[in-house]
């Protein structure tokens, strides 16, 4: 009865894919929402102070970690549209591969979710009280307060069952015009050195061995995080609240991604090149947000930190309105998924007539519970007197680097099985190489992290 359901919502709500070039540019939209669900102050700081330390010589890592990052989520949405055996959702090809994988993800994305929104959430609140201060001058409670703020609008946003999506799209355009038009003025203040930009791009070395090993280090270390991370699984959860299924969006999944990715190492390359024209050779660095928008003033002007703040405020609020939700949706589809008679009661007790059973999560109440918490308990840590963000981090770093090699694995068991693929579809040997390098990688960065986080807290 709800696979009659499940079929027949589907054949209503979803199309097909478009056939013309206007329809492929009306459709795209995941890509830019999870470009700047990815993007967030600690990747501007990261390029800021690669560029403040190296110049332009390390810019290729960052194009080897937008290549894997994009190759890990092109096999994750692969599987999603071009299966053979009626996944919908790439959770449900991660229990063909183990049946304890959806709630292990589920119960570790969670974790991760509640951690991002407690730096997200602090991290908006900073930038609106630096933006209003002048104005509205609060003190020491200027940050709690606009995290409250914060919160209620995010919180209303990713809590719609209706428009949820266009909403994402919505505030995902904004942060992507504020950032192209922070990052532009910037550009035009300080100037690109073309011929060592494109040096940087063909593999640029520092001087001496400890160059080397820093190159190397920061290289493995970007494919590792970005290959793993948790939040690739964000994108393939997007297509499918697009309405985007079966083999025929394929072509345009492939072309929303690219413009996504594109969109990401333009902007980090914009922060990249700005810190190597402004502060590299000074002897000055980056290690804050402050210090990001210290480099803005000197690149633009006594406007300078203004925008940016602007810019860091809608780059974290996307996170926070996206994040949580998803998060939160992966653990309420894997226990329905784990535990089926949980949906039907869910479906007896409440009139779900026409709602597909992906979508049921949406109506089961510990999904609110579950959402309220993660969005809404962050707030404490903008309070006076509270430490500050160090510890929360290394946790949740512990906890990502759980999900590195799992998630890697996983998706080269799922994605090379013929017997899972639609025919044709199956990688191919060469796509499985290149998945196994980056999990290797992945893996070593794993055990690098442990290591580090081991001694730090030991230290």
């Amino acid at each position: 009865m709800a696979s009659e359901v499940n079929a027949k919502t589907a054949a209503v709500k979803h199309p097909g894919p478009p056939e013309t070039w206007s329809g492929f540019l009306r459709s795209m939209g995941p890509g830019i929402v999870v470009v700047m669900s990815w993007l967030g102050t600690g990747d501007f700081i990261s390029a800021s102070v690669s560029g403040s330390t190296f110049g332009y010589a390390l810019i290729w890592t960052l194009l080897i970690a937008t290549f894997s990052r994009y190759f890990i989520v092109s096999s994750m949405s692969k599987y999603q549209l071009c299966n053979s055996v009626g996944d919908e959702t790439i959770l449900d090809g991660y229990g063909r591969v183990w049946k304890g994988f959806p709630m292990f993800i589920g119960a570790t994305t969670c974790v991760l979710g509640f951690v991002y929104v407690s730096f997200l959430t602090l991290a908006a609140a900073t930038a609106l009280d630096a933006l209003f201060r002048p104005v509205l001058p609060l003190g020491s409670w200027g940050v709690p307060l606009w995290a409250v703020i914060t919160t209620v609008v995010a919180y209303a946003l990713a809590s719609r069952r209706k428009g949820h999506f266009r909403g994402l799209e919505i505030v995902a355009q904004i942060t992507m015009a504020v950032l192209v038009i922070c990052f532009l003025l910037a550009l035009i203040g300080t100037g690109i050195d073309l011929p060592k930009l494109f040096g940087g791009l063909l593999f640029e070395m520092p001087a001496g061995e400890a160059g080397y090993i820093t190159a190397a280090s920061t290289a493995v270390g970007l494919i590792g995080a970005v290959g793993g991370s948790a939040a690739n699984l964000l994108y393939p959860y997007l297509m499918h609240e697009k309405g985007w299924r079966g083999t025929g969006y394929l072509k345009l999944q492939r072309l929303d991604l690219r413009f996504g990715s594109l969109v990401m190492f333009g902007l980090v390359l914009a922060v990249w090149v700005v810190a190597a024209e402004t502060l590299h050779g000074t002897g000055e660095s980056v290690s804050s947000a402050d210090g990001l928008a210290s480099m803005m003033e000197k690149a633009i002007g006594p406007a300078g930190p203004s925008i940016m703040w602007l810019a860091i405020f809608f780059t974290v609020f996307n996170n926070i309105v996206t994040q949580p939700r998803v998060f939160v949706r992966m653990f309420v589809e894997s226990l329905h998924k784990s535990r089926p008679e949980r949906l039907e009661r869910l479906r007896a007790n409440r009139d779900l007539t026409g709602v597909v059973d992906k979508e049921a999560f949406s109506y089961d109440p510990l999904f609110w519970i579950i959402l309220t918490v993660i969005m809404t308990v962050p707030i404490v840590f903008s309070l006076p007197g509270m430490p500050g963000m160090v510890i929360i981090t290394l946790i949740g770093n512990s906890v990502n680097v759980l999900t590195v090699p799992m998630i890697i694995v996983g998706l080269i068991v799922m994605t090379s099985k013929r017997s899972l693929m639609v025919d044709g579809y199956a990688n191919k040997w060469w796509e499985t190489t290149i998945l196994a390098l980056i999990g290797a990688v992945g893996l070593w960065a794993t055990y690098e992290l442990c290591t580090s986080i081991a001694g730090t807290l030991t230290g």
